[in-house]
């Protein structure tokens, strides 16, 4: 049976988890199921955008770079976030893991003994910041350092998550195939909620075409704000996920606006977009873009 299979590879290490997400695939074809169908394809095949990157696979990791100086002497250095320009600041503070999962297997088996994996600056942020950093040096390159165990620990993660997924749809809607091609649309409702919970940790990552919800769909959920009413707003706001600090921004960004939506306030939209909420559920770019586009367009008496 197939959902015998998968737990029985998900409990088993020494089995490829490649092997154990292509029976994913399979299990998601059965079902009809398009978010486990995105998410085992990521893993197998990595991920093109940071919006779409499960929460596991971002790991706290500073930057050290390389210096080069006077006589080609050369020192190492830590780089501090605030070194670097705010869209940058992510290169200093942690590692976004992208590669497929059977990648990451091959980095915990292979190279040399060393318990760390070194991710490298991509060379354009290099060159950028080549002459920005240490008066006199020129930064020659960089990397941001992980632990194997870090890694380890992503694997285990999918294989965890899989298994606590499989068991709970086993539980739900029983462990032969037929049932599994045979859900009725509350069942499939029920497993649905069930992928989400287990494999996506409660977050659901939306982006254009990656997702059945779409901002449509994320836009019916709204409330309806007064215009002009800022504690309206930011209650609204601070429900999706919006911070004080960052509500703080926008009432300077709409002060120095004035009456309509500007640069000021674009920026901050564009800058806070990432961030956004919709039902406790993480949205993509694009969709929280237009969620705060039309929340700040309902403050400025521009959707009635």
């Amino acid at each position: 049976m197939l959902l015998d299979d998968i737990i029985d590879l998900a409990t088993d290490d020494k089995h490829p988890i490649t092997t154990l997400l292509r029976k994913c695939l399979v299990l998601a074809h059965q079902l009809g199921n398009e978010r486990l169908k995105t998410w085992a394809n990521g893993e197998l095949n990595g991920y093109d955008s940071a919006e779409n990157l499960p929460e596991y696979r971002v790991i706290p990791a500073g930057a050290t770079g390389l210096f080069v100086g006077p006589g080609w002497g050369r020192f190492q250095q830590g780089i501090p976030s605030i070194a670097l320009e705010e869209q940058h600041r992510k290169f200093a503070e942690s590692v976004e893991v992208a590669q497929s999962v059977g990648t990451l297997e091959h980095m915990l088996t292979s190279g040399s003994d060393s318990s760390n994996i070194a991710f490298q600056w991509n060379d354009n942020l290099v060159v950028l910041y080549r002459d920005k950093l240490t008066r006199g040096w020129q930064l020659w390159s960089a990397h941001q350092t992980v632990p194997k165990s870090a890694i380890a620990g992503i694997v285990d993660t999918v294989r965890t998550r899989v298994l606590n997924m499989a068991l709970q749809i086993r539980s739900e809607i029983g462990d032969k195939d037929e049932d599994l091609r045979k859900i009725t649309a509350e069942e499939s409702k029920k497993v649905d909620q069930t992928i989400v919970n287990n494999i996506y940790g409660g977050n659901v990552y939306l982006s254009s075409g990656s997702s059945t919800m779409t901002a449509t769909t994320v836009q019916q959920e709204q409330q309806n704000i007064v215009a002009g009413d800022w504690e309206h707003l930011a209650k609204v706001l601070l429900n999706a996920g919006i911070s004080e600090p960052e509500l703080n921004e926008l009432s300077t960004a709409v002060k120095g606006d004035g009456k309509t939506i500007g640069a000021r306030v674009k920026g901050w939209i564009e800058k806070t977009a990432p961030k956004v909420l919709s039902g406790g559920v993480k949205v993509g770019v694009a969709v929280g873009q237009s969620l705060l586009l039309e929340y700040l367009k309902q403050y400025y008496g521009l959707s009635r």
